[in-house]
């Protein structure tokens, strides 16, 4: 890949260090441009505690993850054997973050103040700026329906955190995951939902994948 393709990949993971550690700082210090009367994972009586429910939330990981991928292309560091499942999963990740906040949570629940910036940041900008890099760029090679265990590992991972974390506090980062009040039986009908969209991402990823690339990543 050429240095000035290898730039935007840095630039990527600026992007989404800077959303995620203004994000952290404000829920850090708990600043809020309004009123808060819910008790939400992110507003809490204690930093320690709103850190940890800051990094509880699928958004926070998908964005480590997409820090990580820009800086490995960006540095040249890509020869680990796990580099290419972590981008898919990457990928992945940032792309069903992007779609099912601005589709579900944004206009329920639409950001204010600074967190109108850090929102953009790491829900638009980001998925739209690593699918288009991917794209244009890639790497190739990384994406087929048969590593799907592998491309999906974190969110399973993230899936029995989000479940041992919720019972265990009576909390959750997003409603559709709550488990307690929506019932098991709803509760395993959305989790199916989203991990077969998930599946249906990584179908049309690997198609996209199997074509030629012009000048692709070496």
């Amino acid at each position: 890949m050429e240095k000035a393709s290898r730039s935007l990949y840095g630039w990527l993971a600026f992007f989404a260090f800077f959303g995620l550690t203004l994000s952290l700082f404000l829920n850090a210090f708990n600043v809020d441009p309004f009123a808060v009367t819910d008790q939400t994972l992110f507003h809490q009586n204690t930093a320690p505690i709103r850190i940890i429910g800051f990094f509880s939330y699928f958004t926070i990981w998908s964005n480590i993850l997409v820090i990580y991928v820009g800086y490995a292309i960006a540095a040249s560091k890509t020869s680990s054997k796990y580099f290419g499942t972590l981008f898919a999963t990457g990928l992945t990740m940032i792309t069903i973050t992007g779609l099912l906040y601005n589709s579900l949570i944004l206009p329920v629940y639409p950001p204010k103040g600074w967190y109108w910036l850090t929102s953009t940041l790491m829900h638009v900008l980001v998925p739209i700026m690593y699918n288009y890099l991917w794209f244009k760029k890639g790497p190739r090679g990384n994406l087929s329906v048969q590593r799907s265990p592998q491309i999906l590992m974190i969110p399973i991972i993230y899936l029995f955190y989000t479940i041992a974390r919720g019972v265990a506090i009576e909390q959750w980062p997003y409603k559709f995951l709550d488990l307690t009040s929506e019932g098991f039986t709803v509760w395993i009908i959305g989790v199916a939902i989203i991990f077969s969209f998930g599946m249906l991402l990584i179908f049309g990823f690997a198609k996209v994948d199997q074509k030629p690339m012009k000048k692709p990543l070496k």
